[in-house]
């Protein structure tokens, strides 16, 4: 099952770690900005990358909750 975390974006459920906050979490180079960094509401953790969202954390856990695309 697959959520969609960006307009374009998606990924596989079972591969997200976490999903943060963004005012919990300092940018790194390894994060993929899915948006400009000013639109960015929440990080997507997984094992290869940090993908920032424009989408609010808590509607990606509902998304994951709920298993929509």
């Amino acid at each position: 099952m697959y959520v969609q975390v960006g307009k374009t974006q998606t990924i596989q459920i079972n591969e997200i770690i976490a999903v943060i906050h963004h005012e919990n979490y300092m940018p790194a180079a390894f994060v993929r900005l899915l948006v400009p960094r000013e639109e960015v509401r929440a990080f997507i953790v997984t094992a290869d990358f940090v993908y920032g969202s424009p989408y609010r954390a808590q509607a990606i856990v509902k998304k994951i909750n709920d298993r929509r695309l």
